[in-house]
C-alpha cells in the first residue's frame, strides 16, 4: 500500500472481555492514549511502525500434474514500533507491569496484558488519512540497549516495541482492519469505537466514542492529556 509518513500511534489497554480500560486502570481518562510529540506528556513521537505478516503462508495444491489450487493461512501481523520516547508510566502498563506501592518498582504481572493499536499514516496520492487497526494483541519490549556517552556525543536509545496481533471477534476473528478517510461510509468515531470499545474518546473530526455505535461485522490515567483533548 502506497503511504507517506507516520502521523501518530494510538494505544489502549483491554480487559478480559475486550473492553477498553479507562481512568486509573487504563492509559488515560478516556482509555485511549496517543503517543504524541508533547514533551509535557513524556512523549517524543515515533519514527516507524513496520507491519509484517499481513498475509498467511501459502500452500500449493497439486493434482493431475499441475497446481490446481492455493491455500492461504490466516494473517499473523506484528508491528515493530520505534518511538523516540513513550511516557514511562504508559510504557510500563502496556508491557503488563504494575508498580509496587512499597518500593515504586515496576514488576511484570503474571499472564498477558492485551491492548489495542491504531497506526495512522496518509495516502501517498490523495494525502487523506489511512489507519491500520489492531483490536487485540500483546505489546512486548524484546530488548533494552544502554550505551555510554562520549566526550563528543550523547547516546540516546529509543523505545523499541513489538505488537503481536491476535484474532478480534468484532472482525470475524481476523487480526487487523484498514480504514480510509475518503471512503464514503467512513466514520472516524465508529472506527475508534470498533478498536477501543468502552472508551470515551473524541477523535479529531469525530464525536465522543462513548456515544458511537460499533461498525463491527461480527458478533496511565492523567499522564497523557493529549489523548483526551482532540
Amino acid at each position: 500500500m502506497a503511504v507517506r509518513g507516520l502521523r501518530t500511534i494510538y494505544v489502549g489497554l483491554k480487559d478480559a472481555s475486550g473492553q477498553t480500560l479507562t481512568g486509573a486502570d487504563g492509559l488515560s481518562e478516556s482509555g485511549v492514549y496517543e503517543i504524541d510529540t508533547v514533551k509535557a506528556n513524556g512523549n517524543l513521537g515515533s519514527k516507524t511502525a513496520n507491519i509484517t505478516n499481513l498475509a498467511g503462508n501459502t500452500a500449493k495444491i497439486s493434482g493431475n500434474n499441475q497446481t490446481v489450487d492455493v491455500e492461504v493461512g490466516d494473517a499473523a501481523p506484528q508491528v515493530a514500533i520505534d518511538s523516540n520516547a513513550v511516557n514511562h508510566t504508559v510504557l510500563q502498563k502496556l508491557l503488563g507491569r504494575e508498580q509496587s506501592k512499597a518500593t515504586g518498582a515496576w514488576i511484570q504481572k503474571d499472564g498477558t496484558t492485551e491492548s489495542g493499536l491504531i497506526v495512522e499514516t496518509q495516502d501517498r496520492v490523495t494525502l487523506k488519512r489511512v489507519w491500520f487497526c489492531f483490536g487485540r494483541g500483546i505489546m512486548t519490549q524484546p530488548s533494552q540497549n544502554v550505551s555510554t556517552n562520549t566526550d563528543t556525543a550523547k547516546t540516546s536509545e529509543d523505545d523499541n516495541l513489538t505488537f503481536t496481533a491476535e484474532g478480534y471477534k468484532p472482525w470475524n476473528n481476523k487480526a487487523f482492519a484498514t480504514y480510509y478517510e475518503d471512503d464514503d461510509n467512513f466514520d472516524i468515531s465508529k472506527m475508534f469505537a470498533d478498536v477501543f470499545p468502552g472508551a470515551s474518546y473524541k477523535p479529531e473530526g469525530g464525536k465522543d466514542t462513548s456515544t458511537s455505535s460499533s461498525t463491527s461485522c461480527g458478533g496511565a490515567a492523567g499522564q497523557g492529556g493529549s489523548a483526551d483533548t482532540h
